[in-house]
């Protein structure tokens, strides 16, 4: 369809799909533009920029590894809840404070994967859902995303209940590396997000799981204070989390809370210093020692061997200075210990008759003597030769003639 606008010139195409494609020609010079049915029917596709990965697949884990999740006792569980409540809960395990009941574990699938770096911050956020979710709702919507997905290490809920979706020694992807300021990624930080939206306000109860949580975590990690911060600060102009949350109330509510976790810590140590008293061993694990060989002659034994193991020491109390060789065994539920009797000694018993070879003492090697020189006997003198005869002897003029 062409309509005419004065000196421009509307086309209306249809396309395949039922869209209309609207196309101004201007006139110059009182001719008008041709435009093809072809170049107006054609659909203009705008591509979407690639998606960007910090991460390849292949380091991501479907599910967390397993680990011991039942119930610690009663006595241990209550230590470790009153240390977490007074603030110096560092010395037990993020797995230790789920066994006593304190976090409630949600296992995330997906999105894990080993730490190349130690820990160095903690990172604040909040979910900002459309509308009001509660964590465990919050950990499987990013877990159903498959094996590469978004994720922190705890949530907490507003009603104050801390849920662990991962072990904190492990890392998630809870920020954007390629937007953080340098030194910050997803290697050496643990996030933790507070379930938020719209205009609600914080619990104090959510607001206190988190001093605490936040409080347990640097210690334990040996996190510095200039180190625990807000996802808008790491990802600066990109988001604004936590929202609504007043972060100067609440880092001098956990710097007083760390104060007095100070204090508590003295008080405890001087308890413990004032009551001291040895400890004993409860378990004991008897060692048996076969003997095989010992160092001295054969067929001596030494009297008694006794060797008890416990938990804090080892003792061992040997007869005789003999040092005995040979394998160890470990029998953990015995509670008796070894003797071994007295054995006569017995005159060793020779060996049987074996062919032996005996290497004879080889005598050092001599230089040969030098030849004997043979011995000359004196030549006895010539007799002297007979006096020729006269008819032998030569004329004079024969010896005249030779010399000349």
């Amino acid at each position: 369809m062409t309509t005419r606008h004065g000196r421009h010139t509307t086309v209306v195409a249809t396309t395949r799909h039922g869209r209309h494609a609207e196309v101004v020609a201007t006139e110059h010079h009182g001719r008008h533009h041709e435009i093809s049915k072809q170049a107006a029917s054609e659909k203009v596709v705008a591509h979407a920029p690639k998606t960007r990965y910090a991460y390849p697949m292949s380091i991501f884990m479907l599910k967390p590894p397993e680990f011991e999740r039942s119930a610690l006792p009663s006595d241990v569980s209550s230590d470790i809840s009153r240390a977490f409540e007074e603030g110096h809960a560092d010395d037990y395990a993020a797995r230790s404070l789920v066994r006593a009941g304190l976090v409630q574990y949600h296992p995330l699938h997906g999105g894990i994967f080993w730490r190349r770096e130690s820990v160095k911050y903690i990172i604040m956020h909040s979910t900002e859902t459309g509308i009001p979710m509660g964590a465990p709702r919050v950990i499987d919507s990013w877990g159903s995303a498959g094996r590469r997905h978004a994720g922190a290490q705890y949530v907490v809920d507003r009603d104050g209940t801390i849920y662990q979706s991962v072990d904190p020694d492990l890392a998630t992807v809870h920020v954007n590396v390629f937007k953080t300021l340098p030194g910050i990624n997803n290697d050496n930080s643990i996030g933790i997000e507070m379930c938020h939206a719209g205009h609600q306000d914080y619990t104090p109860q959510q607001r206190q799981s988190v001093i605490r949580l936040v409080a347990y975590l640097q210690d334990r990690y040996k996190v510095v204070d200039e180190n625990v911060i807000t996802h808008r600060y790491a990802q600066r102009g990109d988001h604004t989390d936590p929202v609504n949350f007043d972060w100067d109330q609440f880092i001098a509510d956990k710097d007083r809370f760390r104060t007095k976790a100070i204090a508590y810590k003295l008080n405890r140590i001087k308890q413990d210093a004032s009551t001291w008293e040895p400890v004993k061993p409860t378990v004991e694990t008897t060692t048996y020692v076969q003997q095989h060989t010992t160092t001295t002659k054969p067929g001596a034994h030494p009297a008694t061997v006794t060797t008890t193991t416990t938990t804090t020491s080892s003792t061992t109390e040997a007869a005789g200075s003999d040092l005995l060789r040979g394998p160890i065994e470990m029998d953990p539920g015995a509670i008796q210990t070894f003797s071994t009797p007295e054995v006569p000694a017995q005159q060793p018993t020779p060996a049987p008759n074996v062919l032996r070879f005996t290497p004879q003492p080889i005598a050092p090697t001599l230089k040969p003597a030098p030849a004997p020189q043979p011995t000359l006997l004196p030549v006895p003198p010539a007799a002297p030769a007979p006096s020729p005869t006269p008819a032998q002897q030569q004329p004079d003029d024969d010896v005249q003639m030779f010399v000349h």
